[in-house]
């Protein structure tokens, strides 16, 4: 299946993405039934890091919590990103090979999602922002589940940079919990382009992280140069660092100081990604946890996941195969209706609680929004 949001933005926008509240004008084709799926796959953060840029140029996503707090997260600019997968095309085309995204910058360039070859991962969608909004007003809630993180869908990875944010600017002493996190998308391109690098800026940001003064010299000035906003007409302006030996040390010894460790994981959502991810850090669940005091719990983050019947019976299946029993939590983000794919929240409730699932909203944005968002918890006690 196939189909596009229409929302009015030029092609290079990165801002968050708000879809049309009149649903989308595109048909919905199915696609066949032996339309292939991509095979769960686990990745590490050095198989991820191996296939960083040399730069990335990004730009800060301010979002307003109230009249004296505003939340800064620093993403990797969708322009970048497709620079960056044109070159690897071209230089494919040059070497007369096949590059390994060619399939997936084509459907990126005609449709923001296309099932079963690209999800729609490198753009920011609004959902996420609310997500990391009610993170970001309630840390009492999602504090005390913060051993093990999970969230599918990730793509650009905005509420997992806010947290990883949170624990990188407290006080440098190992969590002795230790955190991980584990980051679900179904393209490993999406990982490589867009996770890992917000990631990393999360980083930079929280730890107000500057290259040695050789570096400095190196870059001409310095590392993070910052451009006018007359190069881009209408946009703000972005910045960019390199992506330099120094930063990528300290980047990992940041994390181990902590006692934070992150993994990837790509592909289908099915029974395979259910085990790999209970492999990634956290063990395989056997028995009901009944002491939730004597082993980590998960927080499960998403945002935009149930747009569809079809997505809303596969999402909730990972819930329920990833999230514990007893103090495990999910944090769900969504649009109330999906019109013209037929997802909606009302689809997903009654799923979980005839699984025995509760559901709690902890977060509406209804006036002024057209199409109806919000957050809500998923728990089993």
């Amino acid at each position: 299946m196939s189909f596009k949001f229409n929302f009015d933005l030029p092609a290079d926008e990165d801002e968050v993405v708000q879809t049309n509240n009149a649903g989308s004008s595109s048909p919905v084709t199915a696609e066949p039934a032996s339309a292939s799926r991509l095979p769960a796959a686990a990745h590490t953060l050095d198989d991820l890091i191996s296939q960083l840029p040399p730069h990335i140029a990004y730009s800060t996503l301010e979002l307003p919590i109230s009249s004296s707090r505003t939340i800064s997260i620093p993403r990797r600019e969708l322009f970048d990103v497709k620079m960056q997968l044109m070159a690897e095309d071209n230089m494919a085309a040059n070497n007369s090979t096949v590059s390994s995204s060619d399939r997936f910058t084509a459907a990126f360039a005609d449709e923001d999602i296309r099932t079963n070859t690209y999800e729609g991962g490198l753009k920011s969608w609004e959902c996420s922002s609310d997500l990391v909004k009610q993170l970001a007003e309630d840390d009492a809630v999602w504090k005390p589940h913060c051993r093990r993180i999970l969230e599918l869908g990730c793509g650009t990875a905005l509420p997992t940079c806010y947290l990883l944010q949170t624990l990188l600017a407290s006080p440098l002493q190992p969590l002795s919990h230790g955190v991980h996190l584990t980051l679900a998308d179904y393209n490993l391109d999406v990982l490589r382009l867009v996770t890992l690098p917000n990631l990393l800026l999360a980083y930079i940001h929280a730890t107000a992280y500057a290259p040695p003064p050789s570096e400095q010299q190196d870059e001409a000035g310095g590392e993070q140069v910052e451009r006018q906003s007359g190069d881009r007409s209408g946009e703000p302006n972005e910045t960019e660092i390199s992506i330099s030996p120094h930063l990528i040390t300290s980047f990992i010894g940041a994390l181990a100081a902590r006692n934070i460790t992150i993994s990837f994981l790509s592909g289908s959502w099915s029974a395979d990604m259910i085990s790999l991810i209970h492999g990634a850090g956290q063990p395989a669940r056997t028995e009901p946890n009944t002491n939730p005091a004597s082993t980590m719990t998960t927080l499960l983050l998403a945002s935009e996941t149930i747009y569809s019947p079809s997505s809303i019976a596969q999402f909730a299946a990972m819930v329920e195969g990833t999230l514990d029993p007893v103090g495990g939590r999910g944090f769900i983000a969504a649009k109330d209706v999906y019109f013209g794919v037929g997802g909606s929240v009302a689809d997903f409730i009654a799923l979980m609680q005839e699984r025995g699932w509760r559901w709690e909203v902890v977060r509406e944005e209804k006036r002024g929004v057209g199409v109806g968002r919000v957050v809500g918890v998923v728990s089993k006690s």
